[in-house]
């Protein structure tokens, strides 16, 4: 099972959209996985406990010198770029 977070500046609206896009690559990919959706302030201190880490790319740098793997995106609506994402990094294998 992955364990994924996925983070935004106040972890509501647009986590929970980016949730919704991981959960569709996941399953796309035949991969079980844990989502949580969270604030970047709370997601900074236990990312090292998740496999990744999604936020929009103006916060990649809020996790500067964490061992954490983080994925930033462009836009945060589409699936294609978080499994694209996510491919890159290793998380899931190209289909």
């Amino acid at each position: 099972m992955i364990k994924a977070m996925v983070a935004c500046g106040c972890g509501m609206g647009t986590s929970q959209m980016m949730k919704q896009k991981a959960e569709l690559v996941f399953k796309k990919h035949g991969l079980e996985a844990q989502i949580e959706h969270t604030s970047v302030e709370f997601a900074k201190s236990g990312c090292e406990n998740y496999d990744v880490v999604i936020v929009p790319d103006k916060f990649l740098p809020s996790f500067k010198g964490k061992s954490a793997t983080v994925i930033g995106v462009k836009n945060i609506l589409s699936a294609k770029e978080i499994e694209q994402k996510l491919i890159e990094v290793g998380v899931i294998e190209a289909l």
